[in-house]
């Protein structure tokens, strides 16, 4: 049986924590109203039946927030390392030619039509 690497290796989240702070995003707006709510206040009239129902679907609430914020830091990542292989720039640079060329084709059609 093979070792299994953290759940949140420190540096990963150490460089998803920064990039949420430079993107200046509030985590919780990202919730629902109801998984931010206290427990404490939001229980009271509630009997324990009701409220264990609560619960639980607040977790479910939880747990779909993280596996988008797992799948959201994934793609993040991918995106960053596409940006660091130069891929970008690369496709930018065919683009811009293809661009160059089609320019050059309506020019030369232009001036054809200015003869007719």
């Amino acid at each position: 049986m093979s070792l299994k690497p953290p759940p949140l290796p420190l540096s990963d989240t150490l460089r998803d924590l920064a990039l949420l702070r430079a993107a200046d995003l509030d985590l919780a707006a990202a919730l629902p109203l109801a998984a931010v709510s206290s427990p404490g206040t939001a229980e009271s009239g509630l009997d324990s039946a009701a409220a264990a129902e609560k619960r639980s679907g607040e977790h479910e609430i939880v747990q779909q927030s993280v596996e988008r914020s797992y799948a959201f830091a994934r793609e993040a990542r991918a995106v960053i390392k596409l940006l660091n292989r130069g891929d970008v720039d690369k496709e930018g640079t065919k683009l811009e030619e293809v661009r160059e060329r089609l320019e050059d084709v309506l020019q030369v059609l232009d001036e054809y039509e200015e003869l007719q």
